[in-house]
């Protein structure tokens, strides 16, 4: 995970702002500016302050998988350019990611909580897979994945091609379903 993708998930799910991390950290708003928007590399120390002050801290995961919080990152930013076959092809590597690794690197993976994608059906379908790749081999499950319930009253499905053909409720897995995902276990699969 990259400086700019720790520093502002810590921050998001702590629920500061960037003046109310600076004031609480002593680091310059302009300073965390660049930071978050990866504009500047902070120092290793910089970084442990600015997660500190957000009653956060740096775990090493022994791997080179991207995690939830980066690829939800990249998906957000493909949602925002129109690029919604990239946005699911993402998706789809951070199940593959996932199912690569077991134990506690799995956990690892999903232990910072992403920023929000800017749409509530990817955010839950995020929050889905984590819980549904992580229930597999019975690991815990961070609370930020649990609360994040989506909109199960409106269901949603990701669009994947000019040719989606709707999922069939009884294939999907029910963490996506409870959430009001409709995406299909199958569709998890990698090829």
């Amino acid at each position: 995970m990259t400086a700019d993708v720790l520093a502002r998930s810590a921050r998001a799910a702590s629920g500061l702002t960037q003046s109310e991390l600076a004031v609480r950290s002593g680091i310059a708003g302009s300073s965390l500016s660049l930071i978050e928007n990866g504009k500047r590399d902070p120092t290793v120390s910089t970084l442990e302050v600015l997660l500190r002050a957000t009653r956060h801290t740096v775990v090493t995961v022994p791997t080179l998988r991207s995690d939830a919080a980066r690829i939800a990152g990249e998906i957000g930013a493909a949602i925002a350019r129109s690029e919604h076959d990239l946005a699911f092809r993402r998706f789809l590597q951070l199940s593959d990611n996932l199912v690569s690794e077991r134990g506690s690197t799995r956990v690892g993976l999903v232990l910072t909580e992403p920023t929000s994608t800017g749409s509530i059906g990817w955010d839950a379908a995020i929050a889905a897979l984590c819980e549904y790749r992580l229930n597999a081999d019975h690991l815990p499950v961070p609370d930020w994945v649990t609360e994040q319930l989506g909109r199960p009253d409106e269901p949603w499905a990701p669009r994947t091609s000019d040719y989606d053909i709707p999922a069939d409720p009884r294939r999907v897995p029910s963490e996506f379903l409870r959430r009001g995902i409709l995406i299909e276990a199958e569709t998890l699969s990698s090829v």
